[in-house]
């Protein structure tokens, strides 16, 4: 095996010194040999000369501390844990904890709640609100030929004849070449169908049916709102086991310039589905969930219901059946669109900027295309601009959550906004979860999985992950150097120790993974390797701000006292300059 240029230089380096040292000794012999002169005073060839100060005594080298052994190596902190960039190198539940919440339907005509003298006004108000709505609600569910369910939401009454609003996303062309018929149930289990439809617009997200149920109580639109600011809002949604479920939530305009029009809704409850209606506190619509993010820290996207009344206002197009669904745009069709083509490869030249204008074109153009705003999320973390990556990688996973690229991207966004308080959230855990689930070759998610684990302090599962990635990646050294911490935190001591080693056969030149050998030879009491181990870490690392002091403890363990002084005084020195 051919030897390193750093390892060359070693052996240069010391060919020299050996010749260097052969001839000074040639040197020394021949002076010996010669004979020798007393030494001449220099106060006998000049007795008025001044006398030479007497040199100072040599500074006594610092002592090392008896105790304070800087870093055990269970006490050692992973830099892997805090995601500074990339490496170098759950089944989707339909909705969410709706069944948590309390449903409306015992507040339906003739079923009045029992009264209970606990009971505030504010819940008085709710449960008013609660009998008007629910009969203006159904659920929505879209079928094939063969009974297989395509997709599910909800939609609303809007006109006492029985025309239903929902959200066109639910008539996707990717679904409509395949929608054979719509049904749709109501809080109180009755049920219906759906004839036919007027609208279905993936722009404006208006789609309009017509219900086989002529005689409707609508609920009232409230257009035109303001959602500058942050406003109070419930989110209706339909439970399998509770029927209509009601929500609490928040609505305000999302600020980003990739936002598009869309509005933020948030909440601590159900996040709804699909078609959802958002109420104010009179009962009136305000907005309609277009995309629901299928996380458990939950995050929906609505539209402000000012098309869909713009659309009611207007001549009522002829009823159309469902076969004639729009089967356009489909992904096929954006795809090839020459606007996405170029630009794509704008974005693939790395004119970041200029992509960046082209895809927020496209996803005007095409609002419900998940491709074009996982493209747009990658173009804006290229730029810096970890907000609104987050804000689009979670359209594309709301829009395909069956795409495990669009959840690894999503995670990764995510870590770069908030790279040292990912604790506080769990968005990006549950965005790698997905996406290994989606992807389970993908070894930088398990990776970043496993990393999220150790934050979690669930160990067992980050090895479990870990084990996945050496499999994957048996080259892949940041693995098994993470996988020695995590062994080393479950007290694996030999299981750490294989595993380091492997991570320093592949690459030699990591100081953390050096320091970290060294803390597990002085875990094992074996001071002379631990010191080895340290002298390699601030070879490769001359700041490292522990393996000094590390060092010197283990030469004073090896009873080496002068090398541990020195190392010592290169602790405090290092110390002292970081610190100036």
């Amino acid at each position: 095996m051919s030897s390193s240029p750093h390892r060359s230089l070693e052996n240069l380096f010391s060919a020299l010194f050996l010749t260097s040292v052969c001839f000074t000794g040639t040197l020394a012999a021949q002076e010996k040999d010669k004979p020798q002169k007393p030494p001449v005073s220099d106060a006998v060839l000049n007795p008025l000369a001044p006398r030479p100060a007497e040199a100072p005594p040599l500074p006594v080298p610092p002592e090392l501390p008896d105790s304070g052994f800087p870093v055990d190596v269970n006490e050692y902190e992973n830099p892997l844990l805090h995601f500074e960039g990339a490496p170098t190198d759950l089944s989707l539940a339909e909705e969410l904890d709706a069944d948590l919440l309390p449903p409306i339907s015992p507040y339906l005509p003739g079923e009045p709640a029992e009264e209970s003298p606990s009971v505030t006004p504010e819940q008085q108000k709710l449960m008013a609100m609660g009998a008007r709505v629910a009969t203006s609600v159904m659920g929505v569910r879209v079928w094939d030929s063969f009974g297989v369910l395509l997709a599910s939401g909800i939609g609303s009454y809007v006109t006492a004849d029985g025309i239903i609003l929902t959200d066109a996303g639910l008539l996707h062309p990717e679904i409509a070449g395949k929608a054979d018929y719509i049904t749709l149930v109501g809080a109180d289990g009755t049920s219906d169908r759906v004839s036919g439809f007027y609208i279905v617009d993936t722009v404006s997200g208006v789609a309009l049916l017509q219900s086989e149920n002529m005689d409707s109580i609508p609920l009232d639109l409230n257009p035109g709102q303001d959602f500058g600011q942050e406003q109070r809002s419930h989110v209706l949604a339909m439970s399998e086991k509770r029927g209509l479920v009601l929500a609490e939530a928040r609505v305000q305009s999302d600020s980003a310039i990739t936002a598009l029009g869309w509005l933020n809704v948030r909440g601590d409850d159900s996040p709804g589905a699909v078609g959802s209606p958002v109420l104010d506190d009179e009962g009136r619509m305000t907005a309609m969930i277009g995309m629901q993010v299928p996380l458990k820290s939950w995050k929906n996207y609505a539209l402000p219901v000012d098309a869909a009344a713009l659309a009611l206002r207007q001549k009522r197009a002829p009823l159309r059946p469902l076969k004639d669904l729009p089967k356009k745009p489909g992904v096929g069709d954006v795809v090839k669109d020459p606007a996405f083509i170029e630009a794509f490869q704008t974005l693939e030249q790395k004119l970041f900027e200029l992509a960046l204008r082209k895809l927020i074109q496209l996803t005007r153009k095409y609002p419900r295309s998940a491709e074009c705003w996982a493209l747009l999320g990658l173009c804006a973390t290229h730029l810096g601009a970890a907000p609104e990556a987050v804000n689009c990688q979670r359209k594309a996973v709301a829009l395909d959550p069956k795409a495990g690229l669009y959840w690894h991207q999503l995670a990764f966004a995510k870590l770069r906004d908030t790279p040292t308080t990912a604790e506080q959230t769990e968005e990006d855990r549950d965005a790698l979860i997905q996406a290994v689930q989606q992807r389970p070759n993908d070894q930088v998610a398990w990776l970043l999985l496993a990393s999220r684990h150790v934050r979690d302090g669930e160990l067992t599962k980050a090895d479990d992950a870990l084990r996945r990635v050496t499999l994957l990646a048996p080259e892949y050294a940041q693995a098994h150097y993470l996988q020695a911490y995590v062994r080393g935190r479950l007290k694996d001591y030999t299981g750490a120790q294989t595993a380091i080693s492997q991570s320093l056969k592949l690459n030699s030149s990591s100081s953390e993974a050096w320091y970290y050998q060294g803390l597990l030879f002085d875990k094992r009491n074996d001071p002379r390797e631990a010191a080895k181990a340290y002298r390699n870490a601030v070879r490769l690392r001359p700041d490292h701000p522990q393996a000094w002091m590390n060092l010197a403890h283990a030469y004073k363990k090896a009873g080496l006292g002068t090398e541990a002084r020195q190392a010592f005084i290169e602790h405090q020195k290092r110390n002292k300059n970081a610190g100036a």
